[in-house]
């Protein structure tokens, strides 16, 4: 990393240069001086932090203030240039690496509000429904507002089987919703799911980029080829990203040698690169559609973008995050760190991945969140249905039109089902849950058959297990208990009845999941998955994505 040096003499000899110089023109160089130059702002700093020590009415803490002037510098900037505390440093890479057991989401703290950046997927906050977005305004029916990291840390982590109750503020949701959540082990592969789907189509989820993902994604597709996988549906909804250097790894299994897969731009130059794939990989011509949505972020939709640009891969879904922002950390002298955006990602065809953004905030994309779906054609605005002349266009490698203007669009845009609002009060309050917690207590011994060939059981459970017909009242008992005075659900009959088969699925792949993994559990939830479906009747298509869209 580079370290950049102050010499006075060299400083001062620049200032005599400048002053000439603006003699001659007949220029006056004041403001710029006192606007731009660092030493100058820097003393005026020292001078109002030296007046608050000395003279303020009550005793500062003069390092938690430089501490908050730093955190508001950097809030001017960007949604992902932060300040890290020394103690929070080491932390920092855990969810990449390692284990620890809590309720399995992200978080960043926004106004003084925690607000989740991304659910961990197949914990237990991501089973309950919670999404990226959320506030986390309540944590046990206390305040959550104002918690510094730390605080937020030491609440929502705990030991497995612990719960803890969340108040949740939701963008378009009137009222604050309560999630209870059980404390699970978090887990942190990458690969969170794969499998053969029919005796040709392979299918593989991968959850984040880790230091691992790329060699976690070979083993998983060999196991999948020695199976007889000719064609693949890659799945990175909900994937927040995580490092480049995993993500360009990923892209080039299925891309030709000496193509651009991601390039990235600055303001200085040394932070400028590009990533170019190489040849003889394994799955270069093997048939791809991706799966993306709107949690896709960062090293995911660098592979979706590269994989769409280059006419490797059919892309189905939703318009991905924009997180197109690239951080490089620099420590400083008492064992903090700035993380600082130092550049930008593009695709290979020139698109920013990045959405607007107004300082830390993000603003309203101009691409719809709320899709149309099924259309195929960059020329229209997904969400209208009409021409869009905003867009910037781009072509892919064949000479496709795509459209910028942040996050990576679909080919296919394909929205998935929504739970009617008891179903989801049901399963932010914990009933479900609960109830597949104790139905797995009571009857794991009878689900496993006695020859102890976990395959064998799985597939008996995926194509013989159903749920006593008695669950619906277990469930709706729950749901009237007492609690604070008031029933824990108000359970709308008419809402549930409308979601009692599907409810009935989702309760069956949870004790699946529990019991047998998550591979289980997503097996029995693909064939009611709208989004996959798209993607599994496209995949003729994607054999010959340059002939079929053009």
């Amino acid at each position: 990393m580079s370290k950049f040096y102050y010499n006075p003499r060299r400083l001062a000899v620049t200032a005599v240069v400048l002053v000439v110089v603006s003699a001659l023109l007949g220029t006056r160089i004041e403001r710029a001086f006192s606007d731009d130059n660092i030493l100058e702002q820097e003393k005026k700093y020292g001078d109002v932090l030296s007046m608050v020590q000395h003279y303020y009415v009550d005793k500062v803490n003069v390092g938690e203030l430089n501490d908050a002037a730093i955190v508001g510098l950097l809030g001017k900037l960007d949604p992902h240039s932060v300040y890290m505390p020394p103690k929070n440093v080491k932390e920092q890479d855990e969810s990449f690496s390692g284990h620890f057991e809590g309720i399995g989401v992200s978080f960043i703290i926004l106004k003084d509000t925690i607000t989740v950046d991304s659910p961990v997927p197949g914990g237990p906050s991501e089973r309950l429904g919670i999404h990226a977005g959320d506030k986390i305004v309540t944590i046990n029916d206390s305040s959550a507002l104002k918690m510094n990291e730390d605080d937020v840390r030491k609440h929502l982590r705990g030991p497995k089987g612990t719960k803890v109750t969340v108040g949740i503020v939701r963008y378009g949701q009137a009222q604050p919703m309560s999630f209870t959540i059980t404390r699970d082990v978090i887990p942190l592969v990458s690969i969170m799911a794969h499998f053969m789907v029919d005796p040709t189509t392979g299918y593989v989820e991968i959850g984040r980029f880790v230091s691992t993902t790329h060699t976690e994604l070979l083993d998983a597709l060999n196991d999948l080829r020695s199976d007889g996988m000719q064609r693949l549906i890659l799945d990175l909804r909900g994937n927040p990203g995580g490092y480049l250097e995993q993500a360009v790894q990923v892209a080039d299994e299925f891309i030709g040698g000496n193509k651009t897969i991601v390039y990235t731009k600055g303001r200085v130059s040394n932070f400028d690169d590009i990533q170019v794939s190489q040849p003889g990989q394994a799955y270069e011509k093997t048939p791809l559609v991706v799966l993306v949505d709107n949690g896709s972020a960062s090293a995911s939709e660098i592979v979706s973008g590269a994989l769409q640009d280059l006419d490797r891969a059919v892309i189905v879904g939703q318009t991905t995050f924009g997180k197109g922002l690239v951080q490089r950390q620099f420590p400083l002298a008492d064992g903090s760190a700035v993380r600082l955006t130092i550049s930008r990602y593009y695709t290979p065809s020139g698109r920013s991945i990045q959405r607007p953004y107004d300082g830390a905030h993000y603003m309203k994309s101009t691409t719809s969140q709320d899709d149309d779906e099924d259309n195929y054609s960059h020329s229209f605005d997904v969400s209208t249905g009409v021409p869009d002349t905003s867009r910037p266009k781009f072509k892919t490698a064949a000479g496709r039109t795509i459209y910028g203007g942040g996050g990576i669009t679909p080919d296919f845009i394909v929205r998935n089902d929504t739970s009617q609002m008891t179903t989801r009060k049901l399963r932010a309050a914990g009933i479900l849950s609960d109830f597949v917690e104790q139905y797995v207590t009571e009857h794991v011994a009878k689900i496993k058959v006695s020859d102890g060939t976990k395959a064998r059981d799985s597939a008996n459970f995926i194509n013989n297990f159903k749920i006593e017909s008695g669950w619906a009242d277990k469930i709706l008992a729950s749901a009237k208990e007492v609690k604070n005075g008031k029933p824990r659900v108000e359970v709308n009959m008419k809402e549930f009845n409308i979601d009692r088969g599907w409810m009935e699925t989702e309760l069956k792949a949870a004790i699946g999941g529990r019991i047998f993994g998550y591979n289980v559990a997503t097996m029995l939830l693909l064939p009611y998955d709208r989004q996959y479906q798209k993607a599994y009747g496209v995949l003729g298509e994607a054999g010959n994505l340059e002939a079929a869209y053009k």
